[in-house]
């Protein structure tokens, strides 16, 4: 399986004050990843890092062997694409708005071809915001927004994908479907890494979880060994008994 990312020993502080310390790890091809961890442990620090909107102050990060800062601003946009905690929606349709995913593949005039519609129409057709495609962005609701903003993503057709809260804003069936969808990425060769908040979801999807607590990775590994009640309990502060889904075998994590 091959290595897409690796991460060394990087830290980052804002100001004084420490956010992420000497953190490493790797991430793989064909691996649906989870990041988890109270508020405040430094999730969204390490996907903006990964992603190359922040430079590590202390160690390196690596993208396909070669250092993540010697890439140029389109290679990245062609290799990764990011899901943020917080969009900004310009006044744009929903379809134009995903085809914003289709940017960095454009010809030199700068226009999107019958190519770049036809994926962008399949990316709204996976997350259910076909029917809004000539909406304004702005007249949508946030779990509506949140769809186009996971259909822009998918639309670059990336062989990496970091997303941040994906399932925030989602009801029940499109946080599972979102899951799914990322899930089926992966096992189509896709590394996806998704910081989730909801424990049970990276528990009953993902096939390897890092856990951070005040910016430092204190376990790693498939969700059996990690959401055990002590590594919770270290984590969040949180005591729950040993529970497994009567079907999948998978940890549940409940009061």
């Amino acid at each position: 399986m091959a290595e897409r990312m690796r991460v060394e020993a990087v830290a980052y502080s804002y100001d004084e004050t420490p956010v992420l310390q000497e953190l490493s790890l790797d991430l793989h091809s064909a691996k649906f990843y989870g990041v988890v961890g109270p508020n405040g442990a430094g999730k969204s620090t390490l996907l903006k890092l990964l992603n190359a909107y922040l430079i590590p102050q202390q160690g390196r990060i690596f993208l396909d062997s070669r250092p993540l800062g010697s890439y140029s601003l389109q290679d990245l946009a062609r290799e990764i694409a990011m899901v943020p905690q917080h969009s900004h929606y310009f006044p744009f349709t929903v379809e134009e708005m995903v085809l914003l995913g289709r940017t960095p593949f454009y010809a030199r005039l700068g226009q999107p071809s019958a190519e770049d519609k036809r994926i962008a129409a399949e990316a709204m057709e996976l997350t259910d915001v076909s029917h809004l495609a000539r909406r304004l962005v702005s007249e949508l609701s946030g779990g509506e927004r949140q769809r186009v903003t996971l259909a822009r993503a998918f639309a670059q057709r990336t062989k990496i994908l970091l997303l941040d809260e994906p399932t925030t804003h989602l009801d029940l069936e499109h946080q599972i479907k979102t899951c799914r969808l990322l899930k089926a990425r992966s096992e189509e060769g896709a590394t996806c890494l998704a910081v989730l908040h909801d424990l049970n979801l990276a528990a009953a999807f993902c096939d390897y979880v890092f856990v951070l607590e005040q910016g430092r990775l204190i376990r790693e590994g498939v969700p059996a060994e990690v959401f055990t009640p002590e590594v919770i309990e270290k984590a969040f502060r949180v005591s729950v008994p040993r529970l497994s889904h009567p079907v999948t075998g998978r940890p549940v994590i409940a009061p």
